[in-house]
């Protein structure tokens, strides 16, 4: 199972697009995705008991089991917030690394996409977003994948184009066929 994070909780976000083109590219290549939309998460997953693994919130323990734990592999679609990602992704990692730690990210593999209306697309995110996900035991795929200028490639609500599903494509090819290094022995 892969699980692709739209990894903002701003009202009416474009990063959600992305996610689910994302999803629908892998699911047609074969392979088997989930969407994890931080919009999702409540405030009642936040809060000091987050920190304790017997008093994190019910929901929080149910997404962590549904979309972390579950999950082979990561797509995370990461807008540029202040020059890094976002607080909310920070907070939801924060959280759930409390409580079944190594299973969360150890030795399994991410993709990072960076979402950006500049020029950038969030690669000095996408470096920092990296270091932390290395640093619980997750492998990232070298070739991150920065999308500028969004409201180029976008016609309503769907990306249109080609170049930016072209790379989209390549990249869920490189995340399927990508091995996870738990699996190697």
């Amino acid at each position: 199972m892969i699980t692709v994070v739209s990894a903002t909780n701003r009202s009416g976000n474009r990063t959600r697009i992305f996610a689910r083109c994302f999803v629908r590219l892998l699911r047609e290549a074969g392979a088997e995705a989930q969407l994890l939309d931080l919009t999702a998460v409540g405030p009642a997953c936040f809060g000091t008991a987050m920190y304790d693994p017997a008093a994190m919130a019910p929901e929080l323990v149910e997404l962590q089991d549904e979309y972390v734990l579950a999950a082979d592999k990561f797509a995370f679609f990461v807008p540029e917030y202040n020059g890094s990602y976002p607080g909310i992704l920070k907070l939801f990692i924060d959280g759930i690394s409390v409580r079944e730690t190594a299973a969360s990210f150890g030795g399994k593999t991410a993709a990072l996409v960076g979402i950006a209306s500049g020029r950038a697309g969030n690669l000095r995110g996408m470096d920092h977003l990296a270091d932390a996900l290395n640093h619980m035991g997750c492998w990232t795929l070298p070739g991150k994948l920065p999308i500028s200028a969004i409201y180029r490639v976008l016609t309503d609500d769907a990306v249109t184009d080609e170049a930016t599903l072209t790379a989209l494509s390549q990249l869920a090819s490189q995340l399927i066929a990508a091995v996870n290094r738990k699996d190697i022995r």
